[in-house]
């Protein structure tokens, strides 16, 4: 289930990295590359996973959030939300 936790994260952080590009991904691209598959994911933790597998999942969503903000601080100052 590691293999998931960690794969859930990481299309997240993909779609996190893809909206910070100058040029705009094609929705299909998004769709497909990044939606099916973290869909995908959390489907399989949802029926497969425990709570502490779930519990993976969140830290590791915060914390590209939390990357995400400090990107976005950095970028356009602190007041940016």
């Amino acid at each position: 289930m590691r293999g998931k936790i960690k794969g859930t994260v990481s299309y997240f952080k993909l779609l996190i990295e893809h909206s910070q590009r100058e040029y705009e991904p094609s929705p299909e691209h998004i769709l497909k590359r990044m939606l099916v598959p973290l869909c995908r994911n959390l489907d399989k933790l949802l029926v497969e996973g425990t709570k502490n597998d779930a519990w993976l999942v969140i830290e590791g969503l915060s914390k590209e959030c939390k990357r995400l903000k400090s990107y976005a601080n950095k970028r356009n100052g602190p007041d940016s939300r």
